[in-house]
Parts: structure tokens; C-alpha cells; sequence
């Protein structure tokens, strides 16, 4: 009889399942939350995917540890890219997110005068987590989540 054990490369940690995750991000100035609705997948040290917020349809590429229970990751959207970098723990991925600056025809003195006049809108926070079925979902362990997401990531980027 023949083993017909399928083999999978998809990651099997539980802290980082394939599929389904919610969220959302805030900026540096405010704790207002923009929600996210993505799907991801985790598969050999690798994180893609694709999603939607209030700003436009985009996709995900990157990379996680599970070692140092790292991940970075950016989020491409069709006008412009924003690099995410955060912790996983059992709560989800939590972390600090930054525009990605690629302006090469543009003068120094006037990408600092930009960088000057849209500085805050140009960093924030995050916090997503696998989707969970409507029997799972805890709206206060969501709460209790944004409150320790704001003070992570406003000591972060003070």
C-alpha cells in the first residue's frame, strides 16, 4: 500500500494560519481605526496575499521568523507601497507601518518640504489577526487589543 500522505509546504504553526485575517491600521496622530479585510498565506518563511481598506484594493509580500516571531511584509497598492514590520503573538500580528519614500526625480529640499508637510501621514500602527467565525469572536478582547496596540505604537513612534 502506498503512503498517500499529501505533502504540504504551507505553514502549520498556529499563530500564522493561511486564510482569512482582519485588522486594521491607524496613524501616528490618531488612534481612529482603518479596518482591513485580507486574505494571507504563510508558506516557508514566506507571507503573501491580497486585500482592501479604505484606501484601494492591494496585495502583501514578504517574510516572518517564527523563531524571533518576526514578520515584515509590504503592502503594494496600485499608486504607492507601504512597508510593515511587527511581532506575532497569540493575538495576531501587532506592529508599526511606514510609506515607502521613492522619489527619484524629485530635489532634496523639496522631498523634505513634503516630508515636512506629511510627515505624520506617513506612519502608523497595526494590528491583524486570523478571521474567526462569528461563534469565536470576543468584541472586548478586540477592545482590550486596540488599547494595547495604541500604547505599543505610539511609545514606538514618539
Amino acid at each position: 500500500m502506498k503512503d498517500e500522505t499529501i505533502k504540504t509546504t504551507e505553514e502549520l504553526h498556529p499563530l500564522v494560519p493561511s486564510g482569512e485575517w482582519e485588522g486594521f491600521y491607524c496613524y501616528h496622530y490618531t488612534p481612529e481605526q482603518h479596518k482591513m479585510d485580507i486574505e494571507l498565506t504563510f508558506k516557508e518563511s514566506i507571507v503573501s496575499g491580497s486585500g482592501s481598506d479604505d484606501v484601494a484594493p492591494f496585495t502583501w509580500k514578504g517574510n516572518y521568523d517564527l523563531e524571533k516571531f518576526k514578520l515584515e511584509m509590504i503592502k503594494y497598492y496600485p499608486t504607492h507601497q507601504v512597508f510593515y514590520k511587527g511581532d506575532i503573538d497569540e493575538n495576531g500580528i501587532w506592529g508599526v507601518w511606514q510609506i515607502v519614500m521613492n522619489f527619484p526625480n524629485i530635489s532634496k529640499r523639496h522631498l523634505d518640504m513634503f516630508l515636512q508637510v506629511m510627515g505624520d501621514d506617513l506612519k502608523g500602527g497595526f494590528h491583524i489577526w486570523p478571521k474567526k467565525k462569528a461563534e469565536d469572536s470576543n468584541s472586548e478582547e478586540i477592545e482590550f487589543e486596540s488599547k494595547k496596540l495604541k500604547e505599543i505604537f505610539y511609545e514606538e513612534l514618539v
